[in-house]
């Protein structure tokens, strides 16, 4: 792939995810809008004063604390980012801090009470604004509170120290909350806000065939496409690399299980918003593991190689003289792949990967020159054996593929590079400017697409000092010489052993000789078997058959004895 169509690429990633974000973003807007519309009407009594005004706290409690004569209460909320909270339990729970922002759709209240009591808890929510006004000749801005919703709920203290759940209302975008219980005037909290976790929001689902079809729409569509959309991607990249990462699939399952784990628990609130408002992210992370699991399993033209290279060390040879003797050897495992490229050593990695589907990679330099390459049997460890040179300094030079970041220079060969690049970048500035899209987002988007782009492979090194061409043939002559003589020393001792392997070679053929000789004789000479058989393995010999026939020679065919 060129550096043009990488350009390209950012800028139709950009393209296509600023609209879809600020799609979201404007129904999400749209729907906070309807739901503060449809109740502004019962907090207009309340000014700015009242719903600021907070209860005192004593120096060195907790921040939301309240203290009266004979009675003291304090408010608990527990954090939306935390999914596996014991929530209202009365052992748990964090005190709320000044000016913060409650994201499940309750707070709890807490107190000492030694018989059940029945309170009332106010609870409204506005908006700060600002407003001009005419004073004398002058006009001013002063703040004020909006779109005010005042609500009350009858709550029952519990004997004891219960803990009191005080629900709030569903709120998509932020506001603020002032709580208070009546005819206690201390215990008033002015200073925090409400934003409910996107996962709280209702969903538009009365029966099974509304759920089957926004399941079909928002999953099982993105899985398909996206399904053979992986596939052909995958079949693609292992053409050009043979083989993929090569984590295997233990590695990639914990680092998976690990990131979303720990995005759950610390990014819980972003990640609900993101999957509520694009349901289709949910999707796409199941077609990546598909991808993950096919580039993991499949592979092709992938051999293991075992190179061997012996180490040397003098020794004395058989005729006495100074040689060599192989004391130990060293070996390393590697992997080939053989592409349209290339013989190549490949080595995991996600970045060598990637460089691989590119068309780079670290290819043998003198795989022509590896003559002493021995072909292993099938079900051994290994595919084949590499013989290195003893005297090699290195048993295999290799240097990885991988990436350097390169700017394209500024000339008119690469104009339309960097007017697509500007492009980018332009509209980026356009949708955080008209607010089409959040920052962080677009931030993230345009700064993978530039790394992208001034991303490039580069090839990496691999090369071997092969052994000798003869070396083969040499070591196999050397097991066969070594099977004959034993563990002969010296020359003298291989002469010995080497005469005695040959005296009795050749006396099993004339053993066999004699016997077919001898059989011959027989069925000519001495068809009714009279004539003695020789002696074997030493109890006999010629002298002893040519007596025995002379004092028994064979008779003749009518019957009278043979001239022989």
């Amino acid at each position: 792939m060129t550096r043009t169509s990488i350009a390209l690429l950012a800028l139709v990633a950009l393209l296509a995810t600023a609209p879809v974000i600020g799609l979201v973003g404007a129904q999400s807007a749209e729907t906070t809008t309807n739901a503060t519309s449809n109740a502004t009407a019962s907090g207009d009594d309340l000014t700015l004063d009242d719903l600021t005004d907070t209860g005192p706290r004593m120096s060195n409690s907790p921040p939301s604390v309240r203290m009266g004569e004979d009675q003291f209460f304090w408010v608990v909320y527990w954090p939306a980012n935390n999914p596996f909270a014991d929530v209202g339990s009365s052992d748990s729970g964090e005190y709320l801090p000044p000016g913060h922002t409650v994201g499940r759709n309750a707070v709890y209240l807490r107190t000492w009470v030694y018989e059940d009591q029945q309170e009332t808890v106010h609870v409204a929510y506005w908006e700060r604004d600002q407003k001009v006004v005419q004073q004398g000749n002058t006009t001013t801005t002063v703040p004020v509170a909006r779109n005010v919703t005042h609500v009350t709920h009858n709550v029952t203290f519990e004997r004891g120290r219960p803990t009191v759940k005080v629900p709030l209302r569903q709120h998509d975008d932020e506001v603020r909350v002032t709580m208070w219980i009546e005819g206690k005037e201390y215990a008033r909290w002015a200073n925090f806000g409400h934003r409910s976790i996107a996962t709280t929001q209702s969903v538009d689902i009365d029966s099974a065939g509304d759920y089957l079809s926004s399941v079909i729409v928002d999953f099982l569509v993105w899985i398909l496409i996206g399904g053979f959309a992986v596939g052909w991607a995958c079949k693609r990249a292992l053409d050009e690399a043979g083989i993929g990462p090569q984590y295997g699939y233990g590695p990639w399952f914990l680092a998976l299980s690990i990131l979303t784990g720990l995005g759950g628990l610390l990014f819980y609130e972003n990640l609900a918003n993101l999957v509520v408002n694009a349901q289709f992210v949910l999707a796409l992370y199941v077609v990546a593991v598909i991808g993950i699991v096919m580039l993991e399993t499949y592979t092709r033209n992938i051999s293991a190689a075992l190179f061997l290279r012996p180490t040397l060390e003098h020794a004395e040879s058989p005729t006495g003289d100074d040689a060599y003797d192989v004391v130990d050897a060293e070996a390393r495992e590697e992997k080939i792949v053989r592409t349209n490229h290339g013989v190549s050593v490949v080595k995991p990695g996600l970045f060598p990967f990637l460089a691989r589907v590119f068309g780079k990679s670290a290819r043998l330099a003198n795989v022509d020159q590896l003559r002493t390459r021995v072909p292993m049997q099938d079900d051994s460890k290994w595919d084949e054996l590499y013989l290195v040179d003893p005297e090699s300094a290195k048993l295999l030079y290799y240097e990885p593929e991988g990436w350097r970041l390169d700017w394209p220079p500024l000339d008119r060969e690469h104009a339309g590079e960097w007017l697509a690049i500007a492009g980018a970048i332009t509209l980026a500035v356009a949708s955080v400017a008209l607010g089409v899209a959040g920052f962080l987002t677009v931030a993230t988007v345009t700064s993978v697409g530039l790394l992208v782009w001034a991303a490039h492979p580069v090839d990496g090194k691999a090369a071997v000092k092969p052994a000798p061409v003869h070396l083969r043939s040499a070591f196999g002559t050397m097991v066969k010489y070594a099977e004959d003589v034993d563990d002969a020393k010296h020359l003298s001792e291989v002469k010995e052993q080497l005469d005695r392997e040959r005296v009795r070679k050749q006396r099993d053929v004339d053993e066999k000789v004699s016997d077919h000789d001898r059989t011959l004789v027989e069925e000519i000479l001495d068809p009714d078997e009279d004539v003695p058989a020789a002696m074997r393995d030493g109890d006999g010999d010629d002298e002893d058959l040519t007596e025995s026939r002379r004092e028994n020679p064979p008779a003749t065919a009518d019957g009278g004895d043979s001239d022989v």
